[in-house]
């Protein structure tokens, strides 16, 4: 626990996440701003958001532009892989009433193709030496000769060769493709290579690979968010939409993530199966570099960034006319829209740009069109040069991948690129415009926060008599009487928690309820009734805070909380109850659960059938009914002065007297009946007055106080006496007690005392008491001789003794006791006493 106490402070929480997540993705902005003030004019400032004045609207006008960016940048990567422009505009056409997807089909094979036999000498050589004898020569030569022989080990080797062969198709599908006119063919291709073992089975890499690898992806949104003619980027937030909250938050924008994120994910998996097949060069220990595969290292256009002019002040807006520096004002000539996106693209050598005449108004502080495309341009030429640089480093490649899968590798990892960086900068505007929001404010508002706002705002709306008063009630008799206690209920922590505000309505006409103790006890009541509302407020993706109902009693105050639900406008149904007494602090936690809302729960009964539409309707209406939370308190003196037939108020300083009757009450159980006044035969006379009938009351309680008093000792004395009869008596303080039963009258006694060599014969025993002198610590054991059953048989006293137990504090054996411990002697006796513990 202590080691989680102290790592709980090095863990990252949400905010320190998203904090350095946003300093990170900021850190990149700024590289790739420098990188844009090298593409556009020096006098164009490009600059972050946050650095830069500007209104609401543009950040929406921001976020359009991005997409659009986007959108554009998707439709190129598109044209790179093969795609023209016809075939791009049929895509167009079947977005329009069917569903467009882009489907990656891989599959492999191998096979034994031949074997050949070679020959591998061993590098190693054996040299052997023979030496011959001969005759001794005339001329006194040599008498022998030596001849050397080496030579070398020739190994055969078999080879094997496998053919891995590497077939991948995209295709562009209408529907589910089932006609070959709907699938129109992007590219496709087979690789090729020859894989060698020593053995005949195939490399173990090619045994745990998957043989087969599929994935779909839906494009339906790119296709419907360009025009069929010009291809130019046509995506568009509606700022009056119900459910348009944010330039982030908004209905056109959660598509926009729902495509972005797929495409991201397809693309990245179909980067990572294709660099698989440059592995196989890795497995089979060929070196190759592969770091050039990633990652795309192409420029991204989608950057949330707004101009600054040189000449001009912060958020300055300075243009040479609509769409050209990003400046305002309605264009000088309308001219149709394809031809000038058709033109915007043409002149900076893409296939799809922004249209340059886009309606942009005169103080946004936005990059035109013309600007926007030179990046569009620059990322074009980017990959250009990226996809040749690769076709350079993977001509030659001796791997199952070539210079077209690399290619197509970094077509798909800068695919993946663009949607990432498309993905956190329109999260960067959401997040700048929630730092503007705590900066205006000064703090991160929290639900109490809102709570807090929310009760300075009903100040001003309601009037005083209808405005919402915290729940917080005294409980009290009368205005004359002081508070027996406090309900209230709390939201939140447990250290941060404050008092609910509820709008109440007080019912002023008489009213009965009951409630069942049992299925034959019901009990009535009226009193005062509160009606309250309450309005809880949370944030999206939070849960509710917790609410708690406190009872809260004053010393010598005592009340009854019953809490429950109102079944009906007559019957209350209690859950729980308790008594809060004397300076008692009751907290119970209130589980809230929510229903839905009339027009949520039409709409879910809509589809079902009549019979389940009458019962949901019939089970709601009960859930309505029967699920109003209700607390019922009822002040316990008024109630006891009722029952005990007392004047009204006459318990109010009789405190004694209450906490004798709550005692006997609730400790004891003793009827009302026995405890309450009489009043039978008094009305003839006069009838008592509130002291005689409170005397008499008095005198009850304490003779029944008496009446327990003696039940108490009575039980304390049984009690004692079982105890003496189970340890033979209190005994004296350091004597014995034996008590002897004589079952033979004619049987001679023994003069000799017991205990000092006179054998016990036919005797029960009994040790008695707390313990005496002799059995302290067990240091002296005690001898007992057993007398045979026969009369006529002399006793020994030579005879060996049989020593009984030593006792100190529980009848521990006399371990220390001077003689040996045998067996019990033969006649019957009993140790009582000792067996707990000696004092």
């Amino acid at each position: 626990f202590d080691w989680l106490e102290r790592s709980k402070f090095l863990l990252p929480t949400e905010g320190s996440l998203r904090r350095a997540m946003s300093a990170s993705f900021e850190s990149k902005l700024h590289a790739a701003l420098e990188r844009v003030r090298t593409v556009l004019n020096t006098n164009k400032v490009p600059c972050l958001p946050a650095d830069v004045h500007h209104q609401y609207q543009d950040k929406y006008f921001l976020a359009e532009s991005m997409t659009n960016v986007a959108v554009a940048s998707q439709v190129n990567a598109l044209a790179s892989l093969g795609l023209s422009k016809e075939q791009l505009a049929q895509l167009r056409a079947w977005a329009i009433n069917s569903r467009v997807s882009l489907r990656f089909t891989y599959r492999e094979e191998y096979a034994l193709e031949r074997e050949e036999a070679r020959e591998v000498e061993s590098p190693s050589r054996v040299h052997t030496e023979t030496t011959e004898t001969t005759p001794e020569d005339t001329d006194g030569g040599p008498p022998s000769a030596t001849t050397v022989v080496e030579s070398r080990v020739v190994t055969k080797i078999t080879d094997y060769f496998w053919g891995f062969n590497a077939t991948y198709e995209l295709v562009a599908i209408q529907g589910v493709g089932k006609e070959p006119g709907d699938r129109l063919q992007v590219l496709s291709r087979t690789c090729h290579t020859e894989l060698k073992t020593t053995v005949t089975l195939p490399p173990p890499f090619l045994l745990n690979r998957k043989q087969q690898f599929e994935r779909e992806v839906d494009i339906t949104w790119l296709f419907k968010h360009f025009s069929a003619e010009s291809l130019a980027p046509s995506f568009e937030i509606h700022r009056d939409h119900a459910k348009c909250q944010t330039p982030r938050r908004n209905p056109e924008i959660s598509d926009a993530c729902r495509h972005f994120a797929g495409l991201r994910d397809w693309s990245s998996k179909v980067a990572d199966w294709l660099r698989s097949l440059f592995n196989i060069s890795t497995v089979l220990g060929i070196p190759q570099d592969l770091s050039p595969l990633s990652s795309s290292n192409a420029f991204v256009p989608v950057l949330p960034m707004l101009r600054q002019s040189s000449g001009a002040g912060t958020g300055g807006a300075s243009g040479s006319g609509p769409g050209g520096d990003g400046g305002g004002g309605p264009p000088a000539e309308e001219e149709p829209a394809a031809a000038v996106a058709t033109a915007g693209a043409e002149q900076a050598g893409i296939l799809s740009a922004l249209p340059t005449a886009q309606a942009i108004p005169q103080d946004c502080v936005l990059f035109g069109a013309t600007d926007t495309n030179q990046l569009l341009a620059e990322e074009a030429r980017s990959l250009r040069e990226r996809l040749a640089c690769v076709s350079r480093d993977f001509s030659g490649s001796r791997s199952a991948g070539s210079a077209e899968e690399a290619a197509l590798i970094v077509t798909c990892n800068h695919t993946a690129e663009v949607c990432d960086q498309w993905q956190k900068s329109v999260d960067y505007i959401e997040n700048l415009l929630r730092k503007q929001l705590i900066a205006a404010i000064g703090k991160e508002v929290s639900p109490a926060d809102f709570t807090e706002y929310m009760h300075f705002h009903n100040r001003k709306l309601f009037a005083e008599a209808y405005a919402p008063v915290p729940f917080c009630f005294a409980v009290r008799r009368s205005e004359l009487h002081s508070p027996e206690g406090t309900i209230s209920i709390e939201e939140g922590a447990m250290f941060k928690s404050s008092l609910i505000s509820t709008m109440v309505a007080r019912g002023t006409q008489p009213h009965t309820m009951q409630f069942s103790l049992s299925a034959s006890t019901k009990i009535s009541f009226g009193g005062e009734r509160f009606l309250h509302g309450f309005l809880s407020h949370r944030f999206s993706g939070r849960s509710p805070q917790s609410l708690t109902l406190i009872s809260r009693a004053r010393q010598f105050s005592s009340m009854l909380v019953l809490v429950g639900r109102i079944a009906s406008a007559h019957v209350f149904e209690p859950k729980h109850a308790c008594i809060v007494q004397n300076k008692d602090e009751v907290k119970i936690p209130l589980s809230l659960s929510m229903i839905p809302t009339p027009k949520e729960f039409k709409d879910a009964i809509s589809s079902l059938s009549p019979e389940q539409q009458r019962f949901a309707k019939a089970f709601r209406a009960m859930q309505l009914e029967s699920t109003l939370f209700g607390v019922l308190v009822i002040q316990i003196k008024p109630q006891l002065e009722k029952v005990l037939n007392l004047p009204e108020n006459s318990l109010t300083k009789e405190i004694k007297l209450t906490q004798d009757l709550m005692q006997l009450f609730t400790k004891y159980q003793i009827p009302s009946d026995l405890l309450s006044f009489d009043a039978e035969g008094l009305e003839l006379v006069g009838g008592a007055s509130g002291a005689e009938r409170l005397e008499a009351v008095k005198g009850h309680v304490r003779a029944m106080q008496e009446m327990i008093e003696e039940a108490k000792r009575e039980e304390i004395e049984e009690r004692e006496r079982q105890l003496a009869y189970v340890t033979g008596g209190k005994g004296g303080k350091g004597g014995k007690k034996w008590a002897v039963e004589e079952e033979d009258e004619e049987e001679e006694e023994d003069e000799r005392p017991v205990g000092k060599g006179r054998p016990p014969v036919r005797s029960h025993y009994e040790k008695g008491g707390k313990g005496g002198k002799t059995s302290k610590g067990g240091k002296k054991g005690k001898a007992y001789v057993a007398a045979d059953d026969d009369e006529d048989e002399e006793e020994d006293e030579e005879e060996e003794p049989y020593y009984s137990k030593g006792s100190k504090g529980g009848g521990k054996s006399s371990a220390k006791g001077s003689g040996r411990k045998g067996p019990p002697p033969r006649p019957h006796w009993r140790a009582r006493g000792g067996t707990k513990g000696s004092k």
